[in-house]
């Protein structure tokens, strides 16, 4: 009965509760001949998942975490994150795995999908959310066709659809102006995206929609209607961001980012022009219209903001001010003349350009380095000035009468006005051969300088070139001695890198033989506690087993109590009602006998016949008696079947629930036989990533300095 027992719980226990049982009506035995065949099969199955436990769904044993003759932390991070490591490693490759399948299935849909053959395509229509009116006129709209429509149908493929572009083209304003801003964005963006909302907005506004066709009119019906556009209500209140009052929309100055009162706005525009630091007015660094500011700030501001801005869009290099402490206005362009190099303020005040101060008349500016070199020039070649313009004047040949472009007659040799000196030719070819011979001079005076210069670029470059020699040999010298020194350094590192690895070894290979007793160490624990399991396993099996048996016994006990109390109950029922059957029958005799007794007292042989009348009445209530005897002896017989039955069923779910018992102590039994294999199979895969970690460690610490053995970088 036990391997019978064992075999129909392996099979019912996957599909019966704690409190479920076989059928009642049928025998457990003849059930348990019907699954025998399963039975074994379903066991050899069970056999083949212990070697084939998928270990990646246990938790690993806790022995692994426990490290009690462990000291060292490099091999306390080591024994912590294998464990870490190799989860991550499970969870990638479950995904991967999980990956593979999804593509898989996928790929196969696709070619299901391509075995049925192709399908007659049939577009989407999606309405748009509009009322029941519009919705009808919509439908009514849409089943007419326009020209344009139709060669739009077919440009799209003949779908019916928008086409990619024209999708990529909604979506890309959607998303510029659907942008949430709580992702951040820069003022530059936000006033970018404004624009071309408002650019957008005044366009459809100003869009004659009836002279199109029904499919654009239906899109800008939808613009319309979506919160693309801001409809702001001219009574609607809107905050001013500098004094935080709250004033009507139509009262508002609505610049790029931000709304302002209008004398919040005014003073933002004054502070402006008052500081070039604040130029241009900007808020959140957003520079403000020009257009905007003058439409919305008083007259004499305007005046003002005018002059701020020609003044300040000219660099500060090429603004002229008055030279005046009392003035120092700005000079506009137009009062400054470039041929006099001079400017006039509003107040007649003139200016130098050049070195901003007084204005010299007709004398020349002293800081004018240009004007200065040509004045030498001209006096080293005897140019003259002229005495109308001052312009110079070289003269070339003929007599020494001069006429200047503008139209003055002068004497080149003394200046005067012409036919007012007495000056003559000699004179002239004196200044003209004094002009030459110091053009001569000159020239001769570049030479030599220029000789001498030669000279001293010769005697640098040789001193260059013997500079170079003496710096190469030193460097030759330096270069050798650097070798020298690297030569001795790196055989001296070689010696304590040598010296350093055995060490990294030793310590390393100390480190295994840790690691390798640590590992027998977590291996005797992790077969420790798997005993412990498998014996506490036992003892509970046993004990539940006689727990339930006791219970089981008391239950019968019970059972069988309770079985002869009901019995005994309803025979005393059964005596209780015969009695008052009897009574009743007793009394319905003397009732029926004192009838006849008065009936027949006062007649012959009235004895005679009264017992002759209650013989048949006597013989019927016999009759009636057994029957009734018969009955009852049938409605115990029935009553004691029904409790036998009762038992019996009560017999089965004690039955049944300890093979149920056995069946999940069986079931806790190949649990922890997988557990256990899937604990070692963890063990295994720890301590190789131990191994692992712990290798890597190693090369690591042995290769840390191996740059250092051929890149040295050494002090000269």
């Amino acid at each position: 009965m036990t391997t019978s027992t064992v075999e129909l719980h392996a099979l019912t226990s996957a599909s019966l509760g704690p409190d479920d049982s076989i059928t009642l009506y049928e025998n457990p035995y003849t059930a348990l001949d019907k699954l025998q065949d399963a039975s074994k099969d379903k066991e050899i199955e069970s056999s083949g998942d212990v070697n084939g436990v998928d270990w990646r769904k246990y938790e690993p044993p806790a022995a692994l975490r426990k490290a009690p003759t462990v000291k060292s932390q490099i091999l306390l991070d080591i024994i912590f994150s294998s464990i870490e490591n190799v989860k991550t490693r499970v969870e990638e490759e479950e995904r991967l795995q999980k990956e593979a399948s999804e593509e898989a299935e996928r790929r196969t849909a696709e070619e299901k999908h391509r075995a049925k053959g192709k399908e007659p395509y049939l577009p989407v229509i999606i309405p748009m959310e509009d009322s029941p009116a519009e919705s009808s006129s919509n439908i009514n709209a849409k089943r007419t066709v326009t020209p344009r429509a139709a060669s739009d149908f077919k440009m799209s493929g003949g779908s019916g659809l928008p086409s990619k572009g024209e999708k990529r083209r909604k979506f890309g304003l959607r998303n510029i102006f659907q942008r949430s801003p709580e992702g951040g964005e820069t003022s530059a963006a936000g006033r970018s995206r404004e624009a071309l909302r408002h650019k957008l907005e005044a366009k459809i506004l100003s869009f004659d929609a009836k002279s199109a066709d029904p499919k654009t009119q239906e899109a800008i019906e939808a613009l319309r209607k979506s919160k693309l556009f801001k409809t702001v209500d001219p009574d609607q209140l809107v905050e001013c961001v500098s004094c935080l009052d709250d004033i009507p929309g139509k009262d508002t100055v609505k610049v790029p980012c931000h709304s302002y009162c209008r004398d919040c706005f005014a003073r933002l525009i004054s502070a402006a022009v008052q500081n070039e630091q604040q130029w241009p007015p900007k808020c959140c660094l957003n520079q403000i219209p020009f257009k905007t500011v003058l439409k919305n700030i008083p007259d004499d501001l305007k005046k003002m903001f005018h002059e701020r801005s020609s003044e300040w869009e000219i660099p500060i290099s090429e603004r002229v001010y008055c030279h005046a402490p009392d003035c120092g206005v700005w000079i506009k362009p137009g009062k400054i003349s470039l041929a006099k190099r001079q400017a006039r303020c509003e107040r007649n005040h003139v200016t130098c350009t050049i070195c901003r101060g007084q204005a010299h008349g007709n004398n020349d500016c002293s800081q004018d380095h240009d004007l200065n070199l040509t004045n030498l020039l001209a006096e080293e070649e005897g140019w003259k000035h002229c005495i109308s313009c001052h312009a110079l004047v070289e003269h070339k040949e003929a007599c020494q009468h001069m006429t200047c472009r503008c139209g003055a007659e002068f004497c080149y040799v003394c200046g005067l006005r012409w036919r007012t000196c007495g000056c003559t030719m000699e004179q002239l070819h004196a200044i003209k051969e004094a002009a030459e011979a110091r053009r001569e001079q000159r020239l001769l005076n570049e030479q030599a300088d220029a000789e001498e210069l030669r000279d001293i670029l010769a005697q640098i470059e040789e001193f260059e070139r013997q500079e170079a020699l003496r710096l190469e040999a030193e460097r030759l010298e330096h270069e050798r001695l650097e070798q020298e020194r690297w030569r001795a350094v790196v055989e001296e590192r070689l010696r304590v890198e040598n010296i350093r690895r055995q060490d990294v070894e030793i310590k390393y290979g100390q480190l295994r033989d840790i690691l390798d007793d640590l590992h027998e160490l977590q291996h005797i624990m992790a077969d420790s506690k798997q005993e412990d399991d498998a014996r506490d396993l036992a003892t509970e099996a046993e004990l539940q087993k006689k727990q339930l048996k006791e219970r089981h016994q008391a239950k019968r006990e019970d059972l069988d109590s309770s079985m002869q109390a009901k019995l005994r109950a309803r025979e005393d029922q059964y005596e209780k009602e015969y009695a008052a059957r009897a009574a009743l029958e007793r009394q319905l005799e003397n009732d029926y006998l004192q009838q006849l007794r008065e009936f027949w007292s006062d007649k012959d042989g009235g004895e005679e016949r009264i017992e002759a009348s209650m013989q048949p009445l006597r013989q019927r209530m016999d009759s009636a008696y057994q029957a009734w005897q018969r009955w009852r002896d049938d409605q115990l017989a029935h009553y004691r079947d029904r409790l036998e039955d009762e038992r019996t069923v009560k017999e089965e779910f004690m039955y049944s629930s300890s093979k149920r018992m056995d069946a999940a102590y069986l079931d806790k039994e190949a649990e922890l036989a997988r557990r256990i294999v899937a604990e070692k199979e963890w063990i295994q895969e720890v301590m190789q990533e131990r191994e692992r970690l712990l290798s890597v460690m190693e090369a690591q610490e042995t290769e840390e300095d191996a740059d250092s053995l051929y890149g040295l970088e050494l002090d000269g």
